[in-house]
């Protein structure tokens, strides 16, 4: 096998919320007291130097900052948390350094500083341009706030920004997803996601279905918004790189590719993991253990999720790959792990193949697009 060391990405997380939504699983608390932030910008400023010896061998391409809200923070605390990172870590020349943000977090004096502050990509999580929307996946903030903000990061300079959507929502038709997507491109980002809605059975949305006191999408009609969307958005002009994923020439993102191509990441701040020498760890998603072990210097409190043998590697790699529209080149994968990915898996291959979920060429193997709304009934072959 041979042993390369790609680019990197580092992951800080900002387990910070005005309100917690009524879809979302992700680790994050409320902001408790004024003080938090900047304690917790302390604690992810220690941990950073703390960390620095241990990938003094890698080189990162990228930064990302999400959450929770980022954009909570103060610019000046954005700032310091990034010089850290430039002061630790071998960063190649003009990294992509992204940061999620709400609409209703964003000021157009904030983003100007943001920027200053070495922010080069906005992640906005604007979810649907319908009020109704917004308020069943209880966000914060409503469309008006989703224009202003994007008037205000082309003021600012950011020209490099996503739009998260969601389909799937409750009471959602295809024409009002459509709709929500022709309102996307009427903003002009440089990148659209568009997710399907998947709940954890533990959030309170998914309760509310569960209950019927909002009505569940049916698949077909779920099957129908993703396809008539990818359409449309190739239509205008995005290149659909990943199967949720859409971008202008050149602007796809850079630190996700490091995901799904299963190169290596650095994850800071609770509940931030952490990928490296095939082994995936993660610090605990307890703030305040967090805080506390910063305070007197005991770690950051991290536990191994997974150990991975070269086979499961392979395996990881090969699943998350085929998530790119572009999907792997079976050579590149005997060069990395020595396996040779088209013999061993002969017959799920031409299966998937023969059910038109996958398409198989000279130097690639990827999924179709009948595979891209199936990926998870074909990705499961390989594990």
């Amino acid at each position: 096998m041979i042993n390369r060391k790609p680019t990197a990405g580092i992951y800080i997380h900002i387990p910070f919320c005005l309100r917690k939504c009524s879809y979302c699983d992700f680790y994050s608390e409320p902001v408790p007291e004024k003080d938090i932030l900047e304690r917790y910008t302390n604690s992810l400023i220690q941990e950073i130097k703390a960390r620095a010896p241990y990938w003094q061998s890698r080189q990162f391409s990228t930064i990302y900052l999400g959450g929770g809200t980022p954009s909570l923070l103060a610019p000046v605390q954005i700032d310091r948390i990034l010089a850290a990172v430039w002061g630790s870590y071998n960063l190649l020349d003009k990294p992509e350094i992204s940061m999620e943000a709400n609409p209703a977090t964003l000021s157009p004096a904030a983003l100007k500083e943001i920027k200053q502050a070495g922010i080069n990509r906005i992640s906005l999580g604007v979810q649907s341009f319908r009020d109704d929307e917004l308020q069943i996946l209880g966000r914060i903030h409503g469309s008006r706030e989703i224009f202003k903000t994007v008037n205000a990061l082309e003021k600012a300079g950011i020209s490099n920004y996503n739009i998260d959507l969601i389909y799937g929502i409750p009471g959602q038709s295809l024409q009002t997803w459509i709709n929500n997507l022709g309102m996307a491109v009427k903003c002009y980002p440089r990148h659209i996601s568009a997710y399907l809605l998947q709940l954890d059975p533990a959030v309170p949305l998914a309760a509310k279905i569960q209950q019927g006191v909002v009505p569940e999408v049916d698949e077909d009609l779920e099957a129908r918004m993703y396809y008539d969307g990818l359409d449309y958005l190739q239509g205008e002009g995005y290149q659909h790189y990943e199967i949720s994923n859409f971008s202008r020439p050149d602007y796809a993102c850079r630190h996700n590719l490091i995901y799904w191509q299963a190169y290596e990441y650095l994850g800071l701040g609770a509940g931030a993991v952490t990928f490296r020498d095939a082994q995936r760890s993660m610090n605990r998603a307890e703030l305040m253990t967090y805080l506390n072990n910063a305070a007197y210097d005991k770690g950051w409190n991290e536990e191994i999720l997974e150990t991975m043998s070269d086979r499961e590697k392979f395996i990881d790699t090969v699943i998350l790959g085929l998530r790119l529209t572009a999907g792997i080149k079976p050579e590149e994968l005997f060069q990395r792990f020595g396996i040779d990915f088209q013999r061993e898996y002969h017959a799920i291959i031409t299966k998937l193949a023969d059910q038109d979920l996958l398409y198989v060429g000279e130097d690639r193997i990827a999924l179709t697009r009948r595979g891209y709304f199936l990926s998870n009934q074909v990705l499961c072959q390989f594990i």
